[in-house]
């Protein structure tokens, strides 16, 4: 996914000073919850991105909301970014910042879809067949769809092998077609 440059710029300042303070994995977990409240809250979108709205008055509210449930460094980086006027970009920088700790950290994200849930046994099956092959810790996101009838979808670091059968039917209907 393309991040504004403000995001991206934000997030590599916030890996940079987590890791120098040792506090990765403790700022990783509030820049989720942060995202994670901005999108679930259509009015803290709304505020975030309302220019009538003071910084002052947005910090104040933001230090309510999330006083004492963040750490203080993160803390400090919301008001810092809000002080700065960037704070319309707060959901994408905690998305970026999440990115960059697996990047870090050496983990890749994968996403399957299929038309059942997978066993834990399949999972870990996937889990360590793609650990192997790639020589990087995977984690493993599922999503289930009953569209794709049977077979799976897998996309792994921009890549995609859709092996289900719905994938099939379509392509036969483009050769098909052409």
């Amino acid at each position: 996914m393309n991040y504004p440059r403000v995001a991206t710029r934000y997030s590599k300042a916030l890996l940079d000073l987590a890791k120098e303070q040792n506090v990765l994995d403790a700022v990783r977990a509030d820049a989720a919850y942060l995202k994670d409240s901005i999108l679930a809250s259509g009015d803290l979108a709304m505020l975030l991105k309302n220019p009538v709205v003071k910084s002052d008055k947005k910090q104040a509210i933001l230090k309510e909301i999330f006083g004492g449930k963040v750490s203080d460094l993160f803390e400090g980086f919301i008001m810092l970014l809000i002080k700065n006027g960037r704070e319309a970009h707060l959901a994408k920088v905690c998305e970026k910042f999440e990115k960059d700790v697996l990047t870090y950290k050496g983990i890749i994200e994968a996403h399957i879809v299929s038309a059942v849930a997978l066993s834990s046994s399949d999972k870990e099956k996937l889990v360590s067949k793609l650990s192997s092959q790639l020589k990087k810790e995977v984690l493993l996101t599922e999503e289930v769809d009953t569209s794709v009838i049977g077979g799976l979808k897998l996309e792994v670091e921009g890549y995609q092998l859709d092996n289900t059968i719905s994938g099939k039917l379509r392509a036969l209907r483009n050769a098909m077609i052409d």
